[in-house]
């Protein structure tokens, strides 16, 4: 007898394969760009498919027509979208220094190095229209800029490439020309902003930081460590507004004023401009900007007494979007916002039935909603980031019941800060707590040992992941007799692709892994253009500084299976050294750092202060005994000797105890220049070392007489294949060469290992 049951309610999919065909067009339109002609041709064929199908029964050439009309018009709209982006003033001044009036897309923070403007002018040629999206790059403002704040650049006018939703980039020089605030409604919203921000910032820890970004999008509070924490856990749609804050509002001030017996109409309008300042208040990103559509289209139908269910309003959503701007169709943050919602609108209901069996029913709902969610979205969070989080349904359905409450909580500080500054100071601390809480959670479940499990990168693990989630939903809720042949497939398919990624990239990974000497004491990540180094004794473990991209830290620690750091030394604050620093916010004791002469850096510092670390500013003489080894800073002399930049690395000299014959000594450089080598050698009594990690990537910039006194047996040097710098270089090469010292480079050999044998020999093992 079968199990199978009837769904009372089947899903209303009509929309669904129109929303995907607009989908798939405007994405390739933007790449192929048919051009008109292509328009030309998909017309003809919704018109021949329309006329061979008027009078007759054959609904496939209505649904080929119906196809063809919607894919032409999404061409259309790229051709014209296209030409508006080449406008001929932006076309001529291409390449060279230009004055340009923009205005502001989102509110700039100091710190921030890009940001997203509409262009109106350039130099005395009007833009016409709503402007043209482009890109500024440092723009060095003077302070916090809001949102449709309007000013004037000076700078390089380059364009962006095809596939880019902002068309054009400008590098600006110097200061802005002028700025000038936005009108008075934009001013006030942001008068709102900044109460809730001055209010949160006054409460300490994690729930002052966050608060903003979950009550209203602004993250520039959060530091970076948390956002690494909530990306490890996948909650990083909490960080910053989604769009289920459009829901909360709108659901609000409907039921308020269905409360006090308002009719649809009414509801409509209320729901509809409490909308509108929300999206002001929080300021349009594509999450906000696809559920506020679809809340509207929600309520007018609720008005016209014609319900309509959640694919449809998703579907025309996105045809509505991608019909007035089809560059969204490329946009990471717009896909990852439909696909959470058309995951949870699809499987929710399924999901929390079949968890039902073995949970009750109010948690299989919870469970259900970030299972939907995560399996909708993974192929494409594979593309940002290889791996798959082990924690991140736990964490979503721990922090979901209080990330509401903060939101609101959030709201409400905003709008009451003017009038009644006493309710709204206790109100933000009422947020704080629910705020805290959702930090808590990421930071918790960041700080496990085993966080996320590597993946496939690139499109084949795209497609590979897109065959293990939707072919395992697809095998678990496909029960009716008439979809058996279906659930096979998706077994096959979800089988074939998991066997691909345990045989293809997890077995090797884990025997390369395997293979790692256990004794090892000094390894090299391979980091790309930048340097992470390991140093590890019987009692503690050791990071010098960290390259520039997390997830290529995240992948050598785990390959290393170093799950705790005892001691973090960030030479200095050039993005290759510092960069992925959020990884070990929550996995590291101490931090050592040299001199902290910006903002930039300050603020890296506490932010590791705040996730528990103790930060010591160290100089020449600071000195650590680590078992059979001591470490020694021999360089900056003093906190306020140098400039900011390679010659205010930290350089470390670590060495072994007298009598330990295996233990191995090194000499850590940094990116310290000639100059600075000299000065160093001068000041050290130096005998010959076993390792010399190489200043600067191998840079030109480099004193042979250090390398040579040193006389190391091997120099670590972390690269990037195919940099532009043209490191190592053929002078810091021969330098090596002269000196006796074996490069080896992290572009050629990956990750590499240094262990030692109870005599001084040592053995070297690299990953390639």
């Amino acid at each position: 007898m079968s199990d199978y049951q009837a769904d009372p309610k089947p899903k209303d999919l009509r929309l669904l394969l129109p929303s995907l065909v607009g989908w798939g067009v405007a994405a390739v339109g933007i790449w192929l760009r048919p051009g008109w002609g292509g328009v030309a041709a998909l017309g003809v064929a919704a018109l021949l498919a329309l006329l061979a199908s008027r009078g007759r029964r054959k609904p496939p050439l209505a649904h080929v027509a119906m196809m063809a009309a919607l894919a032409g018009l999404m061409l259309m709209s790229v051709a014209l979208g296209a030409q508006y982006r080449e406008h001929p003033a932006l076309s001529a001044a291409e390449g060279s220094e230009v004055r340009v009036m923009v205005s502001l897309r989102e509110t700039f923070t100091p710190g921030a190095q890009s940001l997203g403007v509409t262009i109106h002018q350039v130099d005395d040629d009007a833009i016409p229209g709503a402007g043209i999206a482009a890109v500024v790059v440092r723009p060095q403002l003077a302070g916090r800029t809001p949102y449709g704040s309007t000013a004037q650049f000076r700078g390089y006018l380059q364009r962006a490439d095809a596939w880019d939703n902002e068309g054009w980039t400008l590098l600006v020089r110097g200061e802005p020309e002028w700025v000038e605030p936005p009108g008075w409604f934009l001013s006030g919203s942001d008068s709102l902003r900044r109460g809730l921000l001055e209010r949160s910032q006054a409460l300490e820890g994690d729930g002052g930081r966050l608060l903003p970004g979950l009550a209203i999008g602004d993250t520039s509070a959060v530091d970076r460590g948390l956002v690494q924490a909530m990306r490890d856990t996948s909650l990083s749609h909490l960080v910053a507004v989604s769009g289920a804050n459009c829901a909360i509002v709108v659901g609000i001030v409907v039921g308020i004023i269905s409360v006090f017996r308002g009719g649809v109409w009414t509801q409509l309008v209320g729901g509809t401009l409490a909308l509108a300042g929300f999206v002001v208040l929080v300021t349009p990103e594509p999450s906000i900007v696809r559920a506020s559509i679809m809340a509207v289209i929600v309520l007018v139908f609720l008005a016209l007494n014609k319900p309509l269910k959640g694919i449809p309003v998703l579907g025309i959503t996105v045809l509505i979007i991608l019909g007035v701007n089809p560059w969204m169709a490329l946009d990471f943050a717009f896909a990852l916002s439909v696909l959470a919602s058309g995951g949870i609108l699809l499987l929710v209901g399924p999901l929390s039935d079949l968890l039902s069996d073995i949970a009750p029913r109010w948690l299989s709902i919870v469970l259900a909603i970030p299972i939907a969610a995560q399996v909708a979205c993974q192929p494409v969070l594979i593309l940002l980031n290889p791996v798959v989080p082990v924690w991140s349904v736990v964490a979503n359905a721990l922090a979901a019941p209080a990330a509401p409450i903060a939101t609101i909580l959030g709201m409400l500080v905003s709008l009451l800060g003017p009038f009644i500054p006493l309710a709204a100071d206790a109100l933000a601390w009422l947020a704080w707590w629910p705020s805290a809480f959702v930090a808590f959670v990421g930071r918790f479940f960041a700080s496990f040992a085993l966080v996320s499990i590597p993946f496939a990168p690139g499109i084949p693990g795209v497609l590979l992941m897109a065959g293990l989630a939707y072919g395992g939903v697809a095998t678990l809720l496909l029960k009716h007799p008439v979809h058996r042949l279906w659930r096979r497939l998706s077994g096959v398919l979800m089988s074939v692709s998991l066997a691909i990624v345990v045989l293809g990239y997890q077995v090797p990974g884990i025997v390369a892994s395997a293979s790692v000497p256990k004794d090892w004491v000094i390894a090299q990540c391979d980091v790309g253009q930048g340097d992470a180094l390991l140093i590890r004794t019987a009692e503690r473990t050791i990071l010098i500084d960290t390259g520039k991209y997390p997830e290529k830290l995240s992948s050598c620690l785990r390959f290393l299976g170093v799950d705790h750091l005892d001691l973090a030394i960030i030479s200095h604050f050039d993005v290759d050294h510092v960069g992925a620093w959020p990884v070990i916010a929550d996995r590291v004791e101490q931090v050592w750092m040299g001199p902290i002469l910006e903002r930039e850096h300050a603020d890296i510092a506490n932010a590791l202060k705040s996730a528990g670390a103790t930060v010591l500013q160290v100089s020449a003489g600071t000195s650590l005994e680590v078992g059979d080894y001591r470490l020694r800073v021999l360089w900056p002399p003093t906190q306020s000797f140098v400039d900011p930049g390679n010659d205010s690395s930290v350089v470390i000299a670590v060495e072994g105890a007298p009598g330990c014959e295996g233990c191995i000594s090194a000499v850590f450089l940094g990116d310290l220049g000639e100059k600075p080598q000299r000065i160093v050698m001068g000041r050290e009594d130096f005998a010959p070392v076993d390792m010399v990690k190489v200043s600067h990537h191998g840079s030109r910039d480099q004193f042979e007489g250090l390398y040579r006194v040193l006389s190391a047996e091997i120099g670590l040097i972390g690269v990037g294949e195919e940099n532009t710098y043209g490191h190592p270089t053929r002078g810091a090469l021969e330098i090596l060469e002269a000196s006796g010292t074996t490069p080896l480079q992290s572009d050629e050999r990956g990750i590499v290992t240094v262990s030692s044998t109870a005599t001084g020999k040592l053995t070297i093992w690299s990953e390639r």
